[in-house]
């Protein structure tokens, strides 16, 4: 086995997935400033933005609504790592939360399957193989905390780039949606977009752009409605172009629990 394959297969126990629910902690927060935030600018702004007769809290309140009744679904999660084009890693995985609210998660699969073996070849190639997996891990680990640090905005910050965002109506397949585009929020330069629909008052997507050892990093997460009306995080897209690293996070297949 060559040193190529001894590192891509130790990269494979790598937790990813974790990056992609960072992308959605973020909705959390605006949520709870749509419900209570108390900047009458920032709220002046929201009502201007919405239609008529529609109010940040009652975006907040149907969002928060959402997020509890999508507690009562069963649902996959397929998990996917791309590093140079290929493919390193997919898992799937059950999600469900038991009766306190809290997810539990079960893995169904892992492509490849796991292997404990240890890299072949000299002392050389192993610590040529345990120097590379070791920064992958911790460039992984820094986006998620980039990711992170978006996502646990403190209330002051959050109200702070909402009073400098920028509100417009969606186009193309936004069309029918709230743009909320706020920049320079945590590095210069750097964005998080939000999209909510005007009328079923959810999230339909969010964006956040911003740069990781000043080299664009983005995370993208798209939304879908459930025949049943909820709205869900159907797919999350972390990137990174400079060391060509793609995550990939898919839901699907959800039913209500027994």
């Amino acid at each position: 086995m060559n040193s190529k394959a001894n590192i891509n297969r130790s990269l494979w126990p790598m937790n990813t997935t974790a990056l992609a629910f960072r992308i959605a902690g973020v909705l959390l927060v605006l949520t709870l400033l749509l419900i209570g935030g108390e900047s009458e600018s920032v709220r002046a702004t929201f009502e201007a933005a919405f239609p008529q007769g529609m109010n940040p809290e009652q975006v907040g309140a149907t969002i928060k609504a959402n997020a509890q009744a999508l507690k009562a679904f069963t649902y996959q999660q397929r998990m996917q790592l791309q590093l140079k084009g290929e493919t390193k890693k997919v898992t799937v995985s059950q999600i469900n939360y038991d009766m306190n609210g809290n997810e539990q998660k079960t893995q169904l699969s892992e492509d490849p399957p796991p292997d404990s073996s240890q890299p072949s070849g000299g002392r050389l190639k192993q610590r040529v193989v345990a120097k590379k997996t070791g920064e992958f891990k911790d460039m992984m680990q820094g986006i998620g905390a980039l990711v992170k640090s978006y996502t646990e905005l403190p209330q002051d910050q959050m109200q702070a780039a909402l009073k400098q965002a920028t509100f417009s109506q969606g186009e193309g397949d936004m069309a029918g949606s709230v743009q909320i585009k706020m920049s320079n929020v945590q590095q210069q330069g750097d964005s998080m977009t939000i999209w909510i629909d005007r009328t079923a008052m959810l999230f339909r997507r969010s964006v956040i752009a911003t740069t990781y050892e000043n080299n664009p990093v983005t995370t993208t997460a798209n939304y879908a409605m459930l025949p049943s009306g909820q709205v869900y995080m159907a797919q999350a897209i972390l990137n990174y172009p400079k060391k060509q690293v793609v995550v990939e996070i898919d839901n699907m297949n959800y039913q209500r629990s027994q």
